[in-house]
């Protein structure tokens, strides 16, 4: 995509009782759309096209969207998209065969025609665009590391001293890219959400979700499938051996030497592949 068809979503203030907004800029037109009253079977939404280096503004509440269950207001913005390609392209037809009309011909102010004739390839990306596949998109979840026994203890020490989150830098350290995704993606350790088990607890770091027991004695670090990891954070050291009192079950299964509740990595507790006996 090119500089000049870039388009830019703008989230709208919500305001108790108001109806929910979609604002887009393509190009010098800022395009904000919202429900309005249905009119009889067919959904109706209010609009207000924008041409932001004069300030000119007008507003409107014809644009139909069919019969049937209401659209997204993301989505009408897309049909209002439709429409302004549609009068661009008349002005255009006009400019190059004078006195000949078209049917889309006077549908928009003489000024929205002529800034959608010079924004014809945002518009383009616009309608192109699909907010509603892009909402359904489910988010996807991978495993970075997985680790139990001493290696878990020591990552338990940086939270139990230092915080979650500085145990999910220390982790992160073992997130190298591609390279990681691409194991996840081998060993099917991807997840719809960061698998926890009854014991576990969670936090979250930016697209890093950490998940933790100090009851069982493992902790697991996951990223957003899409995300792409900080190329400078290198795993820490090993932390040195602090002395500190363990919870009994901990210190139990350390005297004797066996995980019983080891967990490939990833999996969930609930999951019926929890016990490793």
């Amino acid at each position: 995509m090119s500089q000049s068809a870039r388009i830019a979503w703008h989230p709208e203030p919500k305001h108790p009782g108001s109806a929910t907004r979609a604002s887009v800029d393509a190009g010098e037109l800022r395009l904000t759309v919202w429900p309005d009253t249905p009119l009889g079977e067919h959904q109706r939404y209010a609009y207000r096209i924008e041409h932001t280096p004069t300030g000119q503004s007008v507003e409107g509440r014809d644009l139909f969207t069919g019969t049937g269950a209401p659209v997204s207001p993301a989505r009408a913005v897309r049909e209002l998209a439709v429409f302004l390609a549609a009068a661009g392209e008349s002005r255009q037809f006009a400019i190059d065969n004078p006195g000949q009309h078209t049917d889309n011909e006077g549908a928009f102010p003489g000024w929205v025609a002529d800034a959608a004739r010079q924004h014809q390839a945002e518009l383009a990306v616009l309608i192109d665009h699909d907010p509603d596949l892009t909402e359904k998109t489910p988010r996807r979840w991978i495993s970075v590391v997985f680790l139990q026994g001493d290696d878990a203890d020591q990552v338990l020490d940086i939270i139990d001293h230092d915080g979650t989150d500085a145990a999910i830098d220390h982790l992160a350290g073992y997130d190298f890219g591609e390279e990681t995704t691409q194991a996840a993606l081998e060993n099917g350790y991807v997840y719809d959400q960061p698998p926890t088990g009854a014991l576990d607890r969670t936090a979250t770091k930016d697209a890093y979700t950490l998940t933790y027991s100090p009851f069982l004695g493992h902790v697991s670090l996951l990223r957003t499938h899409d995300a792409t990891p900080d190329p400078t954070i290198a795993p820490d050291p090993a932390p040195a051996r602090r002395t500190v009192d363990r919870e009994p079950a901990r210190a139990a299964r350390r005297a004797e030497g066996t995980d019983w509740f080891a967990r490939r990595p990833g999996a969930s507790a609930s999951s019926g592949r929890g016990l490793g006996l």
